[in-house]
């Protein structure tokens, strides 16, 4: 059985201890959250790659090869996530498990990760403009590429249109419009700040001795505080007047359709919320689906599709690959599914099958090394703290009524289509 353990370092930094015996490996992730902000969404999305390319000591991206090298092979990996209506930069660094080596390697391993965060590479008082000019060109490649996977950009296009007026519409990878005008001096100020004024949560997952740890943490990450920001929690209600719709034209074969519901329903009510994830796997959560046989295999009016809920912003999606054609037919019986849900018409396998998928995706969570931190992390920003056979119990114990009285809450919002 795993065990977590959290620590509250000091200034809003925690620490969490998860141990665990299935990997060779270790796995250090560092946290740092800010709220979504269109005036500083970019910048942020420029930090992860700028501070693990250089730092004071590893002035460039050949010498951290070499330092991860003689950490016996370890890697680095830094990006940016949006999580309901915060983004989160992510740092996290993957070492062999000390046992199997022939020396200790977690005191290096945690001075080279601070290192990194605490001491980027400076010049004439900001980020090298030469790395910045770089990774300015890399975020905006990756900005563009986003439009590549159209089923993707659908999905932002819905909820950008969809929560127009709220945070969660703002893009965690920032935009190419507002690139070019960053310094290197206004990133690295706008970085000192984010270090001083933002939550930061330290997971340490794998097997480890948790006194030696604590204690080399504590006394190797160096980070200056000041006022700690607040970070409010997202609202997740909100009356429909009426439905959005959205039409965008692209050269594309293949239409990309998006209907957004708000659900109304707060993530810490556990009975509403899990009856209503429960729901969402029965309407489209895989081959046992209501809208996978009534839509894709009995109509065949669809390549893919299937429905997710956005546990933050209480927004419930449903996402497919249709011709243009069958838009009419497939939108109205999309909401004909849902209709049968809301009228009691679940079957007792369905209820089951769904069950048993969002049961083992829960177990599937401790089959790699990462995925009890990320679960960790995400209850604790949502001040959940569930753990993983808490939900499965919450999941176990959902009836066919239950369903039904979260599923009459859903009222559709936006339907987003880009066509050829």
């Amino acid at each position: 059985m795993d065990s977590i353990k959290k620590i509250n370092l000091h200034d809003n930094i925690n620490l969490t201890l998860i141990q665990s015996k299935k990997f060779k490996t270790n796995l250090v992730s560092v946290y740092i959250q800010r709220i979504l902000d269109k005036n500083e969404v970019t910048k942020n999305a420029l930090i992860p790659n700028m501070i693990t390319n250089s730092s004071n000591k590893y002035k460039t991206l050949r010498d951290i090869s070499n330092k991860l090298e003689d950490l016996y092979g370890a890697s680095i990996l830094a990006d940016t996530s949006k999580r309901g209506e915060r983004q989160v930069l992510n740092i996290k660094l993957v070492t062999t498990n000390e046992q199997y080596l022939d020396e200790p390697i977690f005191t290096d391993a945690i001075e080279f990760l601070n290192e990194i965060i605490n001491n980027p590479l400076i010049e004439d008082g900001g980020f090298s403009e030469k790395y910045l000019k770089l990774e300015k060109q890399n975020l905006a490649e990756r900005i563009k590429a986003k439009i590549n996977d159209k089923g993707r950009f659908a999905l932002e296009r819905c909820f950008e249109e969809m929560c127009k007026d709220e945070r969660f519409s703002i893009s965690e990878q920032g935009y190419i419009e507002d690139i070019e005008s960053i310094t290197g001096k206004e990133l690295y100020d706008h970085y000192k700040n984010i270090l001083k004024t933002s939550p930061i949560d330290i997971v340490v997952e794998g097997e480890f001795d948790e006194k030696k740890v604590i204690e080399i943490i504590k006394d190797k990450f160096k980070f200056e505080r000041d006022t700690i920001l607040t970070i409010p929690r997202e609202e997740y209600k909100k009356q429909v007047d009426s439905v959005k719709t959205i039409v965008d034209k692209m050269d594309i074969t293949q239409g990309k359709l998006v209907m957004g519901y708000r659900t109304n329903i707060d993530f810490a009510d556990y009975k509403n919320y899990y009856s209503l994830i429960v729901g969402c796997n029965i309407l489209g959560g895989g081959p046992h689906s209501k809208m996978f046989m009534n839509i894709r295999e009995k109509e065949s009016l669809c390549y893919y599709i299937y429905s997710s809920v956005e546990k933050y912003k209480g927004i419930l999606y449903i996402s497919s690959g249709i011709e243009t054609q069958n838009y009419d037919k497939t939108t109205d019986l999309i909401r004909k599914q849902i209709e049968s849900i809301v009228e009691g018409n679940i079957t007792d396998e369905e209820l089951e099958n769904s069950k048993i998928s969002l049961i083992s995706s829960m177990r599937a969570l401790t089959d790699s090394i990462g995925g009890l931190s990320d679960f960790k992390f995400a209850q604790d920003i949502s001040k959940t703290n569930l753990d993983i056979e808490d939900i499965i119990n919450y999941i176990d114990k959902v009836t066919k009524e239950e369903i039904v009285n979260s599923f009459k809450k859903l009222q559709l919002d936006t339907i987003y289509f880009l066509r050829n």
